[in-house]
């Protein structure tokens, strides 16, 4: 069984203690924590740990301690990358926080090292892979249900945060403690998701509004317009200040639609023929094309149910030598869209994806200045 440390006793890492405690990750045990600040260290333990849990005020020797395993990295965004570099230097699986870094260039340094270290398992906690809807919706894609994605839409407005929320760390809401804003932390996981059901799109155009009533210097609100190299186009709609909003994805195919609402609702319509078949024989102008319509509701899921089951999964791929849910390449691809979203915002303009090296560091170097 793996033994677990964690860095960084924030109130993420309060959640999966907490989620440990009650026995709902199996498959591990919390052995050791790091942290700055003994008096979280100390309040942390008494609250959910055993009494002979070691507590470090020095990363580095937790991770030379030979008292764990894995380490899950659940610091502000910037050190993310840094600290799984020293896990692996140190031969501890990494299991990192969402997002993976701040600068797509940095966790390709971070991919290179997991490349040379094959032995150990590094992965992020994007916690939605782990929901039982969108694991099928991933299915429902790949099995190819849908046939060519033609289109895809994520209107995600349900992602309300009030001043007190950004007020309440000093780095929230900064380019210098953040990196960035809502495309980098409240609709990360959605991004994930939609590279992870569509693929990594060829390039991106960018619409934010940065600091849109509320006092900070990042985005709060985004809209992205998508290509991708086989000729799909997609929008990613996302916004923190308004309320209450709409969780609402549609991808649409030459074989038929899929709908999810509110991460539950699901609505399947499937073309009788392919559209790209049915375009080249009909000599009718506007169709119709015959669907049946499917509608369904997944079992609702808490997040920590999410949450629980990415760290167990993870602590499963340990133990079986093989890749996470959500493995650094995957983390990877959602933070180069990022990145070029940014670029595309702050520039004006369409961004290839990937983006070009160095640029967005120096754009987000101004930023910070």
């Amino acid at each position: 069984m793996p033994r677990v440390g964690i860095a960084g006793i924030g109130s993420i890492a309060r959640v999966y203690l907490g989620l440990f405690a009650e026995g709902k990750i199996p498959g591990g045990r919390v052995t050791a924590l790091s942290s700055r600040s003994p008096d979280h260290l100390t309040s942390a333990r008494d609250a959910f740990c055993a009494p002979d849990t070691a507590l470090f005020t020095d990363y580095e020797a937790m991770l030379h301690s030979s008292l764990v395993d894995v380490v899950m990295i659940c610091t502000p965004h910037n050190q993310h990358v840094p600290m799984a570099l020293q896990a692996l230097k140190a031969g501890v699986h990494p299991l990192i926080e969402k997002p993976l870094a701040v600068d797509a260039d940095e966790a390709r340094t971070l991919l290179a090292a997991c490349r040379a270290r094959p032995e150990l398992t590094a992965g992020v906690l994007y916690c939605r892979r782990a929901s039982a809807a969108y694991r099928q919706a991933k299915q429902l894609v790949q099995s190819g249900a849908l046939g060519q994605l033609k289109r895809t839409c994520w209107l995600i407005t349900n992602l309300y945060r009030t001043p007190a929320y950004h007020a309440s760390q000093p780095w929230r809401g900064s380019w210098k403690g953040e990196g960035g804003g809502l495309l980098l932390t409240q609709a990360s996981h959605q991004l994930d998701l939609f590279t992870w059901l569509c693929g990594m799109p060829k390039e991106v155009t960018a619409l934010c509004e940065f600091g849109a009533e509320r006092a900070i210097q990042v985005e709060n609100d985004v809209t992205l317009h998508l290509r991708w190299t086989d000729g799909a186009t997609g929008q990613f709609i996302a916004s923190s200040r308004e309320f209450p909003g709409t969780n609402r994805l549609e991808l649409s195919g030459s074989k038929g639609q899929l709908i999810l609402e509110n991460d539950r609702l699901f609505t399947l319509r499937r073309l009788s023929r392919d559209e790209r078949d049915f375009a080249k024989s009909t000599t009718g102008y506007f169709g119709p094309i015959p669907f049946t319509e499917e509608q369904w509701t997944a079992p609702e899921e808490p997040n920590e149910v999410q949450q629980a089951g990415i760290v167990a999964d993870f602590l499963a791929a340990v133990e079986d030598h093989r890749a996470s849910l959500c493995p650094v390449t995957d983390a990877l691809e959602s933070l180069l869209v990022t990145n070029a979203a940014y670029l595309s915002a702050w520039q004006g303009g369409t961004v290839p994806v990937p983006p070009p090296p160095g640029a967005y560091a120096a754009g987000l170097a101004k930023r910070i200045k």
